[in-house]
């Protein structure tokens, strides 16, 4: 019965290493999927903004343009501030893994 236990002992730490590992990839996987909803909504935007503009095309082109910058700043924040969650969230964990991670970024 003690061989039945030793066996099991190292399987639950990996589950939920691989548990939390999944969970960092699930959250990147997300902040990577907003980003992306981010930019195709930013183009769609522009693009009918264009079509329906009724002021001329000089002053549209300025005002989608700013808009355009205004957005992709704050997606590069928010996938700064989960890229960071990660980070941090990995060096908590700690381990020899968790700091050879921190220190190759």
């Amino acid at each position: 019965m003690s061989d039945f236990d030793e066996e099991e002992a190292p399987v639950a730490p990996a589950d939920d290493d691989q548990d939390e590992e999944d969970a960092m990839e699930h959250e990147e996987h997300r902040a990577r999927t907003f980003v992306a909803g981010l930019a195709i909504g930013a183009l769609v935007g522009a693009g009918l903004a264009l079509l329906f503009a009724p002021q001329s095309g000089e002053k549209t082109r300025r005002l989608v343009s700013r808009k355009a910058k205004h957005l992709a700043r704050e997606a590069r924040n928010r996938y700064d501030d989960v890229k960071e969650k990660v980070r941090r969230a990995r060096r908590d964990r700690g381990g020899e893994r968790g700091v050879d991670e921190a220190g190759a970024e």
